[in-house]
C-alpha cells in the first residue's frame, strides 16, 4: 500500500526560538532540551537511558553518520549555524513556525535572527503573562492597566512577523480553573499588587492565580476573539513549575461553554495525560483545537497511540502538529519526526482496519501536519 506522509510539510503551529550558542551546547545542555526536569541528577545519570533520548540519537546517526552522543555534539559543534538548522528541518521537511518568544529570551535568536539562520517563514505568538506583568507594574490605575494591556496588544499586530497567536501559562500560574471577577474584586487586587511592589526591592511581578490577573487575561481572550487571533493554552505536562491536576484542559470546559468567548479560538497545548479530555473538549466546542507537541517528542513510543486517542473523538480538522522545540534545531526536528512516525502509524491502523480509505488517510494526514494551521492562523500560501 503506497502511503507516505514523511516528505510532507509540517507547519510547526508551537515552538520557541534557538539559543544564539546552541552549538556550543555540551552533553548536559544538550540533555536539557529533550526533559522538563530540573533535576541535575536526572540529566546527568538517566537521560541517556530514555528511550525518547535514545531513540533521538539514533535517527541522528542515521542522518548524519555520528556513532554516539559525543561524536554527534562533536560534529554539530564543527558546523556553521545556518547549515546546520536548514539540513536538519530540511529532512522534516518544516515549512514555517510559530514562535512563543516569551521563553529564554536574552539567550535566545531573534525572531529576525531565526528566519535568516533557518530559511522559513516566522510567525509571531504573544505571551500574554509578561504583557500583564509589564503593564500592572506600570499603571497607576486598574482602567490605565487595561489601556496600556490593549494597546500592546494592537501594537503586536505591528511587528515585521505577524502576530497570529497569543498563549497563556496561566497552567503554570495556578491553573486552568480561571477565576471570573467582577471589577471591583480586579481593583481590590490591582492595589493590593501596587502595595505590595512597593515594599519590594526588584519591583518586578511575577503574576500568579488572582482577581486582576485572571481580569486582564479575560480581557486578553476577548480581545483575540474580535481580532481573530487563536489563544493558545498550556495544558498537561511541562516542567515542576505546573500542577499537573490543576492542568487539566476539562477545568476550561465553563469558559469553552461561555457565550462570552464563543468568537475565541482556543489551541490546548500538550494535553498529555489529558489528550483524550482534550479531544472530547474538541468534539464539542466548535472553538476549541489541539496540538500534542511535547507529548509526541516526550513520550515517543506512545506516539501511535496518543494521536489514536485524539483521532477517536476529535474531528482531523480540530488536531494541529507542533513540537515545542526550543533551544536547539534538534528539538524541532526530533518533534517533527515523532510527529510523522506517528501519525503514520495510526493512520495505518486505521486503514487496516477498514476506518479509513487510503485516500482519507492522505487528507487526514494533511489537515493535521499543515492544513489545519493555514486555516486557523490565516497562513494562506504555506505548503
Amino acid at each position: 500500500m503506497a502511503f507516505d506522509i514523511s516528505k510532507s510539510v509540517i507547519i510547526d503551529n508551537h515552538a520557541h526560538s534557538l539559543l544564539k550558542s546552541f552549538r556550543d551546547m555540551d552533553e548536559i545542555c544538550f540533555r536539557q532540551c529533550f526533559t522538563e526536569s530540573r533535576s541535575l541528577t536526572i540529566v546527568k545519570e538517566h537521560m541517556q537511558h530514555s528511550v525518547h533520548y535514545t531513540d533521538m540519537l539514533d535517527h541522528l546517526e542515521r542522518v548524519f553518520n555520528t556513532r554516539d552522543e559525543s561524536s554527534f555534539l562533536n560534529f554539530r559543534g564543527q558546523q556553521a549555524q545556518h547549515t546546520f538548522v536548514q539540513m536538519l528541518w530540511d529532512d522534516v521537511s518544516i515549512g514555517a513556525l510559530i514562535i512563543d518568544d516569551g521563553f529564554q529570551t536574552a539567550e535566545s535568536m531573534t525572531l529576525d535572527e531565526l528566519a535568516a539562520v533557518s530559511k522559513r517563514p516566522i510567525y509571531h505568538c504573544r505571551r500574554l503573562e509578561p504583557l500583564i506583568e509589564e503593564c500592572l507594574e506600570i499603571a497607576g490605575s486598574l482602567e490605565e492597566a487595561e489601556k496600556l494591556f490593549q494597546n500592546k496588544l494592537e501594537q503586536s499586530n505591528e511587528n515585521t512577523y505577524r502576530t497570529v497567536s497569543y498563549k497563556t501559562i496561566c497552567g503554570y500560574r495556578g491553573g486552568l480553573q480561571l477565576l471570573t471577577p467582577e471589577r471591583a474584586e480586579a481593583q481590590r487586587d490591582f492595589d493590593r499588587i501596587k502595595s505590595d511592589l512597593e515594599l519590594s526591592e526588584n519591583k518586578k511581578l511575577r503574576i500568579t492565580k488572582c482577581a486582576v490577573y485572571h481580569f486582564l487575561l479575560l480581557r486578553a481572550f476577548e480581545i483575540a476573539g474580535e481580532r481573530n487571533i487563536p489563544v493558545q493554552v498550556h495544558a498537561g505536562i511541562g516542567d515542576d513549575d505546573a500542577d499537573l491536576i490543576a492542568c487539566n484542559p476539562a477545568l476550561m470546559q465553563p469558559l469553552f461553554r461561555s457565550r462570552d468567548f464563543a468568537k475565541t479560538s482556543f489551541v490546548l497545548l500538550h494535553c498529555f495525560p489529558y489528550e483524550k479530555e482534550a479531544a472530547f473538549l474538541c468534539s464539542l466546542y466548535g472553538n476549541v483545537f489541539m496540538d500534542l507537541s511535547l507529548s509526541i517528542s516526550m513520550a515517543s513510543p506512545l506516539a501511535t497511540n496518543i494521536i489514536s486517542d485524539a483521532l477517536a473523538i476529535a474531528p482531523a480538522s480540530k488536531i494541529l502538529a507542533g513540537t515545542d522545540g526550543h533551544s536547539c534545531p534538534e528539538s524541532h526536528w526530533y518533534g517533527a519526526v515523532c510527529w510523522k512516525r506517528g501519525l503514520t502509524g495510526s493512520l495505518f491502523d486505521m486503514i487496516n482496519a477498514g476506518m479509513l480509505t487510503q485516500r482519507e488517510a492522505e487528507e487526514t494526514g494533511a489537515l493535521i501536519l499543515h492544513g489545519n494551521a493555514i486555516r486557523l492562523y490565516g497562513l494562506e500560501g504555506l505548503a
